[in-house]
């Protein structure tokens, strides 16, 4: 687990601020304290309400082998992803992680996703292969979720060094800071159903359609 979640792990997750860029460009995001405010709110919201409890539901099928239900999240992740640069991104990723683990740590799970890839039954979004990578090591839930939740709180702050005058140490404080709440997210994550799951996000909706058409770009996304 420490070896795919770190940065070294070539599945692109540096080419992406995940609607940072745009937020910047308009002033949203301009100096660590309004760096620590898009992540106290829009990326806590999206983690607690939707992506980690995907990431359960996908980690709780994989740990069954049902494929069928892992389809059906897979489907239900791309259609909660309206923007169409958010959701490549999370489709380029997932692609990217199937095709080194399945080189690096071949399972018959990973066997299994590559066949439904190849059938064109689920795309996979990154999430599902998470999940499943995190069921093959053995890792419990809990460490997965958080795991993740590190991830997508480092990707934004490692993105801001190259968009807002904020340095590694101004980073490192805002991570820090945002770190705090890992288990809070975690533990309210736990109590979402599936029927419940999904976070309503305009603001990074909008933001990441606007970057899609900019002029100029440092990132993909």
């Amino acid at each position: 687990m420490l070896q795919t979640t770190d940065p070294l792990f070539p599945i692109g997750s540096y080419a992406h601020s995940y609607g940072l860029e745009e937020l910047c460009a308009d002033g949203e995001v301009s100096d660590p304290a309004s760096l620590l405010r898009f992540l106290e709110s829009v990326v806590f919201l999206n983690l607690q309400e939707f992506e980690l409890p995907y990431l359960r539901f996908a980690y709780n099928a994989a740990e069954q082998n049902d494929f069928q239900l892992i389809c059906q999240l897979d489907e239900e992740i791309s259609a909660s992803k309206p923007c169409k640069e958010l959701r490549q991104a999370s489709l380029s990723q997932g692609q990217q992680r199937l095709r080194l683990i399945s080189k690096l740590r071949p399972t018959p799970r990973f066997e299994k996703l590559a066949a439904l890839k190849r059938e064109k039954k689920i795309v996979p979004h990154h999430l599902i292969l998470f999940a499943t990578e995190n069921v093959d090591l053995r890792t419990p839930l809990e460490p997965t979720l958080a795991a993740w939740t590190y991830q997508a709180l480092a990707a934004p702050c490692a993105a801001s060094l190259k968009l807002i005058r904020i340095g590694q140490e101004g980073a490192q404080s805002v991570l820090t800071s945002a770190l705090q709440e890992i288990e809070r997210i975690v533990e309210s994550s736990l109590a979402i159903e599936r029927d419940f799951a999904g976070a309503f996000l305009p603001t990074l909706d909008i933001a990441s359609q606007r970057h899609e058409q900019a002029f100029s770009r440092l990132f993909i996304s």
